[in-house]
């Protein structure tokens, strides 16, 4: 509950979508008690993360137990529900629900169900969700619409377990956490494998019986289980009473949602059947058709495709390289297949790759050249004849994807999406999860009446990257080039909490047309907010809570083509906006490089204004004054401390005639006459 809690509180969106599916669940258990009667049996497949410091003292053998005792308990097969007081066994619950070790990975290779991660952490908080992430140290879990994820590791502060509820997380931390000791054979009390039933509970959307308060207001939404006052711990005997229910039968301290000792919790009820039942339909039907708990079946010559790594929504020059991966999903060694590729209904390129392709391997495959024409297309590659036979499994051999041609552009390049068209032309949005992302926020801006916006308040995902990409450009003939763009930013939660995930927005480019990045500029917090207090509702930016952002793109001028894109990965915080994007480069005068300094204009023209620059900025500059042509110093500017590279003199006062420039450095001095008219 205090990990259901803490991912409402940081996504009040996920709130409201979490309140109003309690409301539908209730409904979809009234809907289908009649249908059950003849439901088959749903089987879930369950892979085990094993994430310690050494995963080898987990053993098969004990997740083998686990998924037994889970099948058990589930079924009503447990020996031990004789335990089962007279007055509660009317009301003991088997479910169509068993479990199975996956049988395949996420690619469908054959699989235990058993990962083993050495970590370097000693123990993950329940409330720090790296245990799920590669990159934190953790596994990350497996496609949770086909897989049921258990991470089995050691938790920190005696807890024994924790889990997700069915829309009360984001999905890539969709699953449940035991601790290893609570494995069958684990450590007593708590070593017959009850923490991963209890979890599961909730899993499916089970509450504790006590309803989570400390008093008879609580609720556990079941009603065919006795009202509590609290929980249950140790192992009680007999009828046992509370405050809540204090005549006989008593509170039901057998069940497996109550905080009891393994051997003495020993059933689920038939409405919380129901409940569990209705909740893996309305939540995770995907188990009814998944795969996962299948062997894989393999013939002896099957060719597939799993990813088209380029273009990636974008192509970067008329003519481009296809680069796909080639996967051998057959028993027989590939080592030839013919790809073809085409754009649109065009004619298909071939290409013929030879090599040595084991079962299961795959190998990144570039294609024959392909050239199309600006706008946007379909690109459909396919393969054919592994090893100049017959490919004998048609479903994994072809692959589509659109993308978006657009010749590059050179600076400048100003956009404050005032237009209706969005993205702009040559701009896209890469949206992994499909969900919320960059839009155009109408009657919001900087300057004008639009901007762009990202809506973290009111996204239901954690972690997700979204791209805004600029188009295609190619910076070149210039001394130096920058994007300059408007900002606001706010969060929802303390923007001082050490451990608090805060939205993060990134500048990238890619000089390889979106393959890889690098990230030129990333701010998140205190360093990214224009609204330094919390903001509860969806921020709204006032005319005065706009930062003006720079990044330097110098050491991209003459790199070819760049793309550049705006990355926004959402914690649930609150809107960041941008407007008044501008792309521009600068070329300095030519005499100025050669010269490192130079005098303009000269002659002086009519408002009097003579200006004195440096190439590159001055060091070691100690003053810089205009002497007349007698030697009378008649005017001078103090030197600023900070490098600057241009001096601005007003000379609009003096007399026509001639004068002197005189610069002088630590080690040197400079002169030069310039004529006022």
């Amino acid at each position: 509950m205090e990990v259901l809690q803490n991912n409402l509180d940081r996504n009040p969106a996920l709130r409201t979508r979490f309140n109003q599916e309690k409301l539908q669940l209730r409904q979809a258990i009234q809907q289908r008690q009649l249908a059950r009667v003849t439901a088959d049996t749903i089987y879930v497949p369950v892979v085990f993360h094993i994430v310690l410091r050494n995963p080898n003292i987990v053993t098969d053998q004990q997740l083998r137990d686990q998924v037994d005792t889970l099948n058990k308990d589930y079924a009503g097969l447990n020996g031990d529900s004789v335990k089962i007081l007279p007055a509660f066994k009317p009301l003991f619950g088997k479910s169509i629900i068993q479990f199975r070790l996956a049988q395949r990975t996420p690619s469908n290779e054959p699989s235990n169900g058993i990962v083993r991660k050495v970590t370097t952490h000693q123990q993950f908080n329940y409330n720090d969700p790296s245990v799920k992430f590669t990159s934190m140290g953790g596994d990350n879990a497996w496609d949770r619409n086909r897989f049921f994820n258990v991470w089995v590791t050691d938790i920190a502060d005696g807890y024994l377990g924790y889990s997700t509820f069915p829309q009360g997380s984001s999905p890539s931390e969709d699953g449940v956490v035991i601790h290893y000791s609570s494995l069958p054979g684990g450590s007593p009390p708590y070593d017959r494998g009850r923490t991963l039933t209890h979890e599961t509970g909730h899993y499916f959307f089970l509450y504790h019986i006590w309803g989570d308060e400390n008093g008879c207001g609580g609720s556990d939404e079941i009603d065919d289980t006795p009202n509590q006052g609290g929980s249950t711990s140790g192992c009680p005997s007999g009828t046992q009473t509370d405050n809540c229910s204090p005549a006989a039968p008593g509170i039901m301290y057998q069940n497996f949602m109550d905080y009891t000792n393994d051997a003495c919790m020993v059933m689920f009820t038939h409405k919380q059947v129901e409940r569990m039942e209705a909740s893996l339909d309305q939540y995770r039907s995907s188990y009814r058709s998944t795969n996962g708990h299948i062997p894989v079946g393999l013939v002896n010559l099957d060719a597939g495709l799993t990813a088209i790594n380029a273009p990636v929504q974008r192509a970067c020059a008329a003519s481009f390289n296809p680069v796909v991966v080639l996967r051998n999903q057959g028993i027989q060694t590939l080592t030839a297949v013919e790809i073809r590729a085409r754009i649109d209904d065009g004619t298909s390129v071939l290409t013929q790759w030879t090599g040595s392709l084991q079962t299961f391997n795959e190998t990144q495959v570039n294609l024959g050249a392909l050239t199309t024409t600006p706008g946007t297309h379909t690109l459909t590659i396919y393969v054919t004849k592994p090893n100049g036979g017959t490919d004998l499994d048609l479903s994994n051999d072809t692959l589509t994807t659109t993308f978006l041609y657009q010749p590059p552009v050179s600076p400048p390049l100003t956009e404050g999406f005032e237009g209706n068209t969005f993205p702009p032309t040559g701009w896209d949005i890469i949206n992994p999860d499909q969900a919320r992302t960059w839009q155009r926020a109408s009657g919001i801006g900087k300057s004008g009446q639009a901007s762009v916006e990202m809506r973290n308040f009111s996204y239901q995902a954690s972690g997700t990257k979204d791209l805004l990409r600029l188009p295609v450009m190619n910076i070149a003939n210039a001394d130096s080039a920058f994007m300059t763009f408007q900002v606001a930013a706010a969060v929802a939660s303390n923007p001082n909490a050490s451990l608090n995930p805060m939205d993060t927005l990134e500048v990238l480019v890619s000089t390889d047309c979106g393959v890889t990045y690098t990230s030129l500029y990333r701010r998140w917090g205190n360093n990214l907010i224009t609204r330094n207090t919390p903001v509860t509702t969806p921020f709204l930016p006032l005319a005065n809570e706009w930062r003006k952002d720079s990044v330097n793109l110098t050491p991209y001028i003459g790199q070819g083509e760049i793309l550049l894109a705006f990355q926004n990965t959402t914690e649930n915080e609150n809107n960041i906006y941008l407007d008044d994007i501008n792309v521009y480069s600068v070329v300095i005068n030519p005499t100025l490089k050669e010269r490192g300094f130079l005098v303009s204009p000269n002659p002086v023209q009519g408002d009097g204004r003579v200006y004195v620059q440096f190439y590159p900025n001055p060091v070691n500059l100690r003053s810089i004054a205009i002497y007349s042509i007698t030697g009378a110093r008649v005017v001078e500017k103090p030197v600023n401390g900070d490098g600057s590279s241009l001096y601005t003199f007003d000379l609009s006062l003096l007399s026509s005639g001639v004068y002197v420039v005189r610069v002088v450095f630590s080690d040197k001095t400079i002169t030069q006459k310039i004529i006022k008219r």
